[in-house]
Order: C-alpha cells, then structure tokens, then sequence
C-alpha cells in the first residue's frame, strides 16, 4: 500500500486534540505516518504530542517556534515522506474509514486529488450542521476547469467551502513541490488551495460527509472578519493567473466585486481611511466603465 502523511498543525488544542489524533490513528487505512506540528503552544498539547509519538511508532512530532497555522502546514509538508498529502485540522475528527475512501476514489479514477465533503459541529450550541443526506450521494470525475466552477456554489451542498478548505481531500504528494502556505495571513486556504488545484488534471468527488469540522468561538469564521475569510488579493491572484491560462474567470470577476465590497465596508468599520478610500476609487471606476458600456450598446 502507498504511504499517506497526514498533517496535523497543533496549537494550543489540548481538550480536543486527542480525539483528533485517536480518530486517525484508528483509521482503517494503516499505512500513515502522523506528523504533529506543535506551533509553539503553552498549554498541555506539547506533551499530548509526546505521549502518542511514545505510543504508536507512525507517528513524528515537530515542536517549533509559533509561526500560525501556514507555518505548520509548509513544516509537516518539509517532513512528509509518503505518497500522499492528508490534512486534518487538530480540533476536527474523521469517520473509521475516511483516508481508505479517499485512496480508493483517487486511485480508482486515476486523479490526482480526491474530495469528500464533511459536517460541521458549532461548538456553541452543541449542535451538528447537516446539508447532506443519504439519498444525496454521488460521484464525479472534475477536470480542473470544471472543478474551478465549483468554488462559487455555496448553496450546493456547501461546495464552495469544500473548495476552499485544505482538509477532507487526499492529494498526490508531488503537487506541493513548489507549495507555501503564507505565513502571515489568519486565513490561508483561500489564497492557497486553489494553486494546488492547478497542478493536477482531474479531481475525483464524491458527495459525502466523512469529515467533522468543529467550529469553535474563537475561529476567524466564527469571530466574523470578513476580510479575513473572502481575502480580496486571493481573488485578484486567480483573475492574473486564470486570465493568462484562459479559464473562464466570469466568477472570479463577480467575486472580485463583492470582496471589493466587503473590504470597503470593513474599512469605514475599522476607520482605515487609506484602505476605504482605495476601495471606494476602484469602485469608482468599475462603475464608470460599467457606464459607458450600457451607453455604448444603447
């Protein structure tokens, strides 16, 4: 069987951790090695790391200075030695059988990365988010083009988080060769995962939640920084790129509008003069271009 490094960024998670790690350690998949990156916590998850490095013989442990979760993410994939890439967020758990899916969709039909979809746990009401049901299922081979249209579709099956998101996907180890997550960005997906997308040929989806994602009081979705979760340069990098390939970017361009939007209301928030009144000129021009072509076809 082919070896799988999963990759667990670790900080500060010393209540939820040892779920985490239990729920891939049990996995029906055996052949992984476990990297747990311990970005300099202060709490009792060093020594949970050392506990189970101690216990298990696949699992490695890295304790480093704290640089935040892309810092993590680019030292795991530094020590990853097996075929394919798994990350698993250290407060998330998987079901008994997620990594053994995983490979056997993508070996299957012969992709270069498999994607499931997952569940979310809202920590502050105790309470399951559930949009897939059994009768819901189904499998897809995406071409890389397709998948791209799939990153706007929030309200199918929630698939533009499953775009997003670097977990609940099974990735060839080869596509991160030249891959690094920014390390100075409280969100880092969505300026990354797209990347990786772009170096493989075919994505094999199939829709089930295999994945349990916690969303505790702390995160940056929960705490509600726009800014943060919709990253306008994520957008303006895609256009760059995709333009230049010739993907059709019409909803790249429809996204760079409504982040230009969110960017200028966080700012009037935030009392940023310079960041508001840059979004307020580009908005600006967008409209009196827009202008001049309604009156040019009329």
């Amino acid at each position: 069987m082919a070896k799988v490094s999963v990759i667990v960024p670790v900080y500060n998670d010393e209540q939820y951790l040892a779920d985490c790690v239990d729920s891939i350690l049990r996995q029906s998949y055996q052949d992984i090695e476990l990297i747990l990156v311990d970005d300099g916590s202060t709490d009792d998850s060093p020594q949970i790391c050392e506990n189970y490095r101690e216990r298990d013989a696949r699992v490695r442990v890295l304790h480093k200075v704290n640089g935040g979760v892309g810092s993590s993410r680019n030292a795991g994939l530094a020590m990853a030695t097996g075929d394919y890439i798994l990350f698993v967020d250290n407060d998330d758990w998987l079901v008994d059988d997620h990594i053994e899916q995983l490979y056997r969709h993508l070996t299957d039909n012969d992709a270069d990365i498999a994607v499931a979809n997952y569940t979310e746990f809202r920590m502050a009401d105790q309470a399951y988010r559930i949009w897939i049901n059994d009768g819901d299922y189904y499998e897809k081979n995406y071409s890389i083009q397709e998948w791209f249209q799939q990153q706007y579709r929030s309200n199918y099956y929630n698939m533009s988080q499953v775009f997003t998101v670097p977990w609940c996907k099974l990735y060839k180890r080869s596509l991160f060769k030249h891959i690094a997550y920014p390390i100075d960005k409280p969100v880092e997906d969505d300026l990354t995962s797209w990347k990786v997308y772009l170096l493989a040929n075919k994505v094999a989806y199939f829709n089930a939640a295999i994945y349990f994602h916690r969303i505790l009081a702390s995160s940056v979705t929960a705490r509600g920084k726009q800014t943060a979760v919709f990253p306008i340069e994520a957008v303006v990098d895609r256009l760059a790129l995709l333009t230049q390939i010739g993907f059709d970017t019409s909803n790249e361009i429809k996204a760079y509008r409504q982040r230009l939007s969110i960017c200028r209301n966080e700012a009037l928030k935030d009392g940023d003069y310079v960041k508001y009144q840059d979004a307020m000129q580009k908005t600006a021009i967008l409209q009196h271009y827009q202008q001049i072509k309604t009156e040019t076809e009329d």
